[in-house]
Formats: C-alpha cells, sequence, structure tokens
C-alpha cells in the first residue's frame, strides 16, 4: 500500500503537465531510472498501477492519473420502477432506462421539469410503449421536439421512449441495465430531447464529467460515431478542451 501511495505521487510529480498518459508516455517514465527493462516488465507494471487505481483506462492505450473515479449513476424510484417493469415484461431485450435529472449533479442549474428516458430495442419499442402506457402516467413514443417542450411542464416525470443505438454503452446492476457516462454525454450532445441544453450549460455538464469521472474515450466516439456524430463530437471536446491533443 505504501509503494503504491509513492508510485502514485512520484508519477503525478513527473507527469504533473499533461492529463492523459500514454502507453509510450509510461515506458519513457520507466526507462528514465533503467533504460533496459523489458517492454513485458512495463505492461505488468502498468497492469498492476490499473488494478490498484493508480491509473485508469480511458481508451486504447490512453491512460489518466489522479482521484477520478467511475460513474454510478443513481436512478429515480421512477425509473427503477420502469426498469424492473420491463425487465419482467421483456425478459431478452436490450434497454435502458433513465432519468434526465442525473444531469443536474453536472449542470449550473437544477432541472425543474425531470423526465424519464426509455431507450429499447428498434423492434419492440411500440410494444413497450403499449405495455408502459397501460402501467404507467404521461409514456410518450418519440415525442417531436414540440411536443416535448409542451410535456415537461404538464407532466410529474413524463416517459418518453426511444430507440436504443445498437452497440450503446450500458453497464449493469442487480440485472438490470445502467447508462454509462459515456452515453449520457453522447445523448445530450446528439439528442433531440436535450436541445435546452445549450452553450455554456452544455459546456459545463461536459467540463464536470471530465474533470470528476473517469471518461473512456474510445467507447464514448464509439458511440457517437453509431449516432453519426463523431466527428463533431471530437471538434467539441478538444475545441472546449475537456481533453487535451
Amino acid at each position: 500500500m505504501v509503494k503504491r501511495e509513492k508510485d502514485k505521487v512520484a508519477l503525478k510529480e513527473y507527469f504533473r503537465n499533461q492529463s492523459e498518459l500514454s502507453l509510450d508516455d509510461l515506458r519513457a517514465y520507466f526507462r528514465k531510472d533503467d533504460s533496459e527493462i523489458p517492454d513485458t516488465t512495463i505492461r505488468w507494471r502498468v497492469y498492476d498501477l490499473v488494478r490498484s487505481s493508480v491509473l485508469h483506462r480511458v481508451g486504447r492505450g490512453l491512460f489518466q492519473l489522479g482521484d477520478a473515479k467511475q460513474y454510478h449513476p443513481e436512478l429515480s424510484s421512477r425509473s427503477k420502477k420502469v426498469s424492473t417493469f420491463i425487465r419482467k415484461n421483456f425478459p431478452d431485450v436490450s434497454f435502458c432506462a433513465w432519468n434526465s435529472d442525473l444531469l443536474n449533479e453536472f449542470a449550473q442549474h437544477l432541472s425543474a421539469y425531470p423526465f424519464v428516458l426509455v431507450d429499447v430495442e428498434r423492434d419492440v419499442a411500440e410494444s413497450a410503449y403499449y405495455q408502459l402506457k397501460n402501467n404507467f402516467s404521461g409514456v410518450f413514443l418519440r415525442p417531436s421536439e414540440m411536443l416535448i417542450n409542451d410535456l415537461l411542464p404538464d407532466f410529474r416525470s413524463p416517459i418518453i421512449v426511444r430507440y436504443l443505438t445498437t452497440e450503446s454503452p450500458l453497464s449493469e446492476e442487480k440485472g438490470l441495465p445502467l447508462i454509462s457516462l459515456e452515453k449520457m454525454l453522447v445523448d445530450i450532445f446528439c439528442d433531440p430531447e436535450f436541445t435546452f441544453l445549450a452553450g455554456s450549460e452544455l459546456r459545463s455538464i461536459f467540463g464536470n464529467a471530465f474533470q470528476k469521472y473517469i471518461v473512456n474515450e474510445n467507447r464514448l466516439l464509439r458511440y457517437a460515431d453509431r449516432k453519426g456524430r463523431k466527428q463533431d463530437l471530437i471538434k467539441y471536446i478538444y475545441d472546449s478542451k475537456f481533453l487535451k491533443q
């Protein structure tokens, strides 16, 4: 434990001007005192530092050093009920239910009109919508942006059913899917449900998310690519200096 803490202090001092480290950066670090150290030993040391949370993987061959942690969403009771209902009635379907007020952790201003998003496989979205509508109030299937703006003030936590993009990055807890931070960021950047997050509000969410938690850049951009916005997102995150090139 003491050695790992020393490793962490030494790495933070050596890389104090870098937010991300490549495998080549780490090779150079380990070889500054031992130029003959084999690559296999370096990879093992990197693996041990990742396993002990001194380093965090954020992409293929990319790492972050610091106190960032994995994101774990705290779903609302309504989102949990919806998620449990979908899992029970559509046991073999990929889906994700989450509540928009998860964004309050990162935003400048708290949302006055939270809503629940149910992203479900396209083939069963309509069936899921009718099942939900028969058991929950305020359920809507892919409403227009204009309708969403009208819905929020008039319903208490309306449920919006959408199509789940294939290969969406999700995690799981107790048999129920959870939204990943990467999916959340891409969705608010791309989707019409979040056009109200513009300018400084969107930058605040992205900036706080990247500062507070580990964001897997590869997973983020792969999902953005699935939604046809990869290049737009790359420009946004680097122009805004959430990540350094």
